[in-house]
């Protein structure tokens, strides 16, 4: 099916400042005129990479031609800017703002850095996969209706923790360590420690008191 810009070479009126892009040879476009095959570069004002089939605008400057925008490209065609070293968008006022129907793509070879004094990032779902990953900060606030962790291992090194839960339930398969200089354990109902075989002993005083004592 001929491309929009095909069609345009034959129309009346076309001059040789403008042509359809037959090929690309490496950095040089090998573009159709009403005179003949030219061999262009991209200028550097233009952005957009032209591709074949496009309507591209030529200008001369001396012995070389240059493609300085892309006129028409077949519908539905994609498209991609390019620039052939470092590039910034800078807005001196307002926003900028990004948006796509299907999606927003962001791949960097080696770094991607964001700053800014606030960021947002609100979705309906949400999946990050990541090697290492690491985080300081002052504070660090959460909150969430479910949570399920799993994980081999854990270390946590704290100074103070505190938890406050209404129903607290554990299961250790294996060994159940504790070592602390204080434990206070304290019950308003009853307290039950059950074990196959139970041992308590002490360095120097061992104390039950209680208004009735039942041994056996």
């Amino acid at each position: 099916m001929q491309s929009v810009a095909r069609t345009m070479r034959y129309e009346r009126g076309a001059h040789g400042d403008h042509g359809a892009v037959l090929r690309v040879d490496g950095s040089t476009y090998i573009v159709e005129t009403d005179d003949g095959e030219v061999r262009a570069k991209r200028a550097t004002s233009c952005l957009l990479e032209p591709a074949a089939g496009d309507l591209v605008l030529l200008a001369a400057v001396k012995d070389a031609q240059y493609i300085l925008a892309v006129l028409e490209r077949e519908e539905g065609a994609p498209s991609r800017l390019v620039s052939g070293g470092d590039l910034q968008i800078h807005v001196q006022r307002g926003s900028l703002g990004l948006s796509a129907p299907d999606g927003v793509r962001v791949a960097a070879g080696k770094d991607l850095s964001m700053a800014a004094s606030t960021f947002r990032v609100q979705a309906r779902e949400g999946h990050v996969a990541l090697g290492l990953l690491s985080l300081v900060s002052e504070v660090v606030r959460g909150e969430v209706d479910r949570a399920k962790l799993i994980g081999r291992s854990l270390d946590a090194q704290l100074e103070r923790l505190m938890q406050r839960v209404k129903r607290s339930y554990r299961i250790v398969e294996e060994a159940d360590h504790v070592r602390a200089e204080r434990i206070d354990y304290a019950a308003k109902g009853g307290l039950a420690l059950h074990g196959e075989n139970a041992k308590i002993t002490a360095s120097h005083v061992v104390k039950i008191d209680g208004d009735q004592i039942q041994v056996g």
